[in-house]
């Protein structure tokens, strides 16, 4: 399953990229988005930008994706 970002996470550690995956693929898994699919990479944007941000943490990243997605890629 693709990450749309690969390209961005080329300066981080391993451990930092896996933890992105690793939270993308939850939210994704969790609201059936196709990897493929517009709101992945909005999805993927958001957590990059969230990332560099305050939140960094696995737990802080998930919830804050996961509110994310729910409240701007949702579908009504």
């Amino acid at each position: 399953m693709p990450w749309p970002l690969a390209e961005t996470t080329d300066t981080l550690s391993d451990a930092q990229a896996d933890m992105l995956r690793r939270v993308f693929e939850a939210v994704c898994v969790e609201h059936q988005i196709p990897r493929e699919d517009v709101r992945a990479e909005h999805l993927a944007r958001f957590l990059m930008a969230a990332f560099s941000g305050p939140l960094s943490t696995e737990k802080s990243l998930l919830a804050a994706t996961r509110s994310f997605y729910l409240r701007h890629i949702a579908e009504p």
